[in-house]
């Protein structure tokens, strides 16, 4: 690549079709229903779903954030986010699953500014318990990122203050730090490769889709998110967004604030069991 440098933030899509059933999540039987979710965000549609425990209305709501994808095949029998969902389900609280635009379902090309956008109307509509989030409680709601999904969950917790809570799981403070001018074509030629630039037209320039990805600094806003209680997860070992990434984003953060590096993690912490029993039992505590 001539020296261009390039990190793809790896965050696999999966949302399986799931019919109201009753589960085994743990040891406990739980009830659930599944609700599609469709929501326009300027023009483009983002589909997903709302799990639902069989639990006195409203129920609290954690809202998921896939990241970027990387087009590298999932991990042997990894179930997807779905299976995180039910986590918080056993746990009394609904979940939300989506995705974002270029990826699955949803409509659009990949950019961060249309991130952003997306989860803002998410807790928009979320918020004003309408469609699919009418039995969630619209003041219990947090949000969980993962990697470029954890950086956009940022810079949207700093600009809604009604969360209860967030969790940043390897997550990066600034694009800046990951991606260069001269790596820009490099990066957009995959996202086309993998399906999520779809648009032959779309980006009109690469320099305007640099800016793009260089505004979304989440180390610049994260002390805004205060006073959200706020749960910074890292590995360690992360191969592709250095832990440094994690200590900036605790350094600029204000209290109530948390840093969990996972000592041998990696990038894939949704993988990692005491990852995620710390990041959920934060969670759900905070609801």
């Amino acid at each position: 690549m001539s020296g261009s440098r390039i990190f793809v933030l790896l965050g696999f899509v999966n949302i399986f079709e799931v019919a109201d059933q009753a589960r085994f999540i743990g040891r406990r039987k739980v009830e659930v229903e599944t609700r599609d979710l469709e929501i326009n965000s300027s023009g483009v549609v983002l589909k997903g779903k709302v799990l639902l425990p069989q639990a006195r209305a409203p129920v609290p709501l954690v809202i998921l954030c896939h990241g970027i994808p990387s087009g590298e095949p999932a991990l042997p029998g990894d179930p997807g986010y779905e299976a995180l969902a039910e986590r918080f389900l056993e746990g009394g609280a609904a979940a939300c699953i989506f995705n974002f635009r270029g990826t699955g379902e949803s409509g659009g090309d990949f950019s961060l500014p249309g991130w952003v956008e997306d989860l803002s109307r998410v807790l928009e509509e979320a918020a004003a318990g309408r469609g699919a989030f009418r039995p969630c409680h619209s003041g219990r709601m947090a949000l969980m990122g993962f990697s470029g999904g954890g950086a956009v969950s940022i810079v949207c917790a700093a600009r809604y203050p009604g969360l209860r809570a967030l969790v940043s799981v390897s997550s990066p403070a600034d694009f800046a730090h990951l991606i260069t001018r001269e790596g820009i074509g490099d990066f957009i030629a995959h996202a086309r490769r993998i399906g999520i630039i779809r648009d032959p037209a779309f980006p009109p320039s690469e320099d305007a889709y640099y800016q793009g990805m260089r505004a979304c600094r989440p180390v610049e806003v994260v002390s805004r998110v205060s006073p959200t209680p706020l749960l910074i997860v890292h590995g360690s070992e992360d191969e592709t967004v250095p832990v440094s990434e994690a200590r900036l984003l605790y350094e600029a953060a204000r209290e109530p604030k948390e840093l969990f590096i996972v000592p041998g993690g990696g990038h894939r912490l949704r993988h990692h069991a005491e990852a995620m029993e710390k990041a959920v039992g934060w969670l759900l505590e905070r609801l």
